[in-house]
This record gives structure tokens, C-alpha cells and sequence, in this order.
């Protein structure tokens, strides 16, 4: 054979075997592309710890407002019943003492003693509040609503004053310190004294408390404001006590 032929032979198999070479480097490229497009690896993983970690296809994650999800826009965490609206309704305040909750479903300010007037009460003007409630026996017993006192505190409350016109008769403002009154729960339906003995579980509803704010004069107390008092409830037989703050209750 001539060695121009040897030579031409050589070249083209050279030429054959780079083309070959090329065409493996180039698929095996494609493979590896395609493998780290369908594996994530947490931050810090290496390669062989990649045993069952994918990423979460985004048809799975939580949105907000499902269980588990961030809270949805505007969520409310009130104490207004689910339904509710109004202005009332989204002011009410609930407390728990001795296992009994007192949710506080209005606090009103009067011009006069109407409300409460009656055969043995005289009906005057004068400044009053109206603290309707809701109780609630949450606990684990009998409890009687008896063993509860309802006072009303605030700054430009004299306590002192009660006395002199009310004497010993505490249902719309007793002395128990400088700032402080009591009144007595009473039902609206009969104006008595509430001594009820609810039972577990057991809700009373439609009672209130009537605090005279200025006994000794019609005129309204112009130092007493919502926002400035603390409705405070007493456990006589413990000494343990919880207060709401009246703000946000409209007249």
C-alpha cells in the first residue's frame, strides 16, 4: 500500500473517533442538567445526604387562612360573638375568676334613674351607669353568684358621698375606698338582688348593675369617663379579684 493511502486512512478514523468523543461529552452534560432540575437540596446538604428531600409542589403548601397558614388579612381575635356586628357587640369584654366568666355586654351612661324607678324608688335625674353582664359557670362546681362583689372604680368617684344620701343601702353605690363603690347585681326583669346558684356549665343572662355616679347632686360628674374606669369583681371567699377596663362601650 502507498503511504499517501496509509495516511488518508489515519486521518479519517482520527477525524471519526473526535466526532464520537464529542457527541458522548455532550449527552452526558444534558443528563446532569436535567437531574439537578428535579432535586433541591437544603441549605448546608451535601450530594449523598439527598436521600428524600424534593421540593414541595406549590398545589401542597398552606395559603392564608387555612389551618396551619398565616392568618388571613383583617382576622379578628374580639371577643364579639362569631355573627355578631355593631358597635356593642364588638366592644365586649370578657373575665374569668373562681372559674366563672363575666363578659360585659354594655356599659350605658343615664340621665336619670328610670331604669331602676320603682314603688320604693323615687324616679330623679341625676348621672348613672348601667353595666349589663353576661356570667357564665366555666368551672368545675356549684357557684354562687352571692360570694361576688361588683364595684366600679375611678378617680373622680368620692366614695365618701354615698352615705350621706343612699345611708346603708348599697344597690347603686356602697363606700369600700376612697375611689371605689359596689352596687348589687339585679335582675331586669324583677330589679331584685341576683343570689343565683348556677350550675356547671350554667349561663345567666338579662342582670345588671345601676352605679349612681353623682349622689349628691343631678348634675353629671364631669371628671367620669368610660375610659378612665375599671369595673372590678371580688371574690369574697378567696380575695382573688379581676377588672375590665369600660372603654369602647357606647351610651
Amino acid at each position: 500500500m502507498r503511504k499517501g493511502s496509509i495516511l488518508r486512512t489515519v486521518v479519517a478514523a482520527a477525524v471519526t473517533l473526535a466526532v464520537l468523543l464529542a457527541a458522548s461529552s455532550c449527552g452526558s452534560g444534558e443528563t446532569k442538567q436535567s437531574s439537578s432540575a428535579t432535586t433541591k437540596l437544603p441549605p448546608g446538604m451535601a450530594g449523598s445526604e439527598n436521600t428524600a428531600y424534593e421540593e414541595i409542589p406549590s398545589s401542597d403548601l398552606k395559603t392564608s387562612g387555612e389551618e396551619g397558614g398565616a392568618p388571613a388579612a383583617g382576622s379578628e381575635t374580639s371577643s364579639g360573638a362569631a355573627g355578631e356586628s355593631g358597635t356593642e357587640a364588638s366592644a365586649r369584654k370578657t373575665a374569668t375568676l373562681s372559674g366563672v366568666e363575666f363578659t360585659v355586654v354594655a356599659a350605658r351612661r343615664e340621665e336619670n334613674n328610670k331604669l331602676v324607678a320603682s314603688s320604693g324608688t323615687r324616679e330623679v335625674n341625676g348621672d348613672f351607669l348601667e353595666v349589663e353582664l353576661k356570667i357564665k359557670n366555666a368551672g368545675g362546681s356549684l357557684v354562687s353568684l352571692s360570694r361576688f362583689s361588683f364595684r366600679l372604680w375611678n378617680p373622680h368617684i368620692d366614695a365618701a358621698t354615698y352615705d350621706d344620701y343612699y345611708g346603708s343601702v348599697t344597690t347603686y353605690g356602697g363606700y369600700v375606698s376612697t375611689n371605689i363603690i359596689s352596687a348589687a347585681l339585679l335582675d331586669y326583669a324583677t330589679l331584685q338582688k341576683v343570689t343565683t346558684t348556677l350550675r356547671i356549665g350554667e349561663e345567666t343572662a338579662d342582670v345588671f348593675l345601676f352605679f349612681d355616679l353623682n349622689p349628691l347632686s343631678v348634675s353629671r360628674n364631669q371628671g367620669f369617663t368610660k375610659e378612665g374606669s375599671n369595673l372590678v369583681i371580688y371574690d369574697t371567699e378567696t380575695g382573688a379579684k379581676t377588672e375590665v377596663n369600660l372603654a369602647g362601650f357606647p351610651d
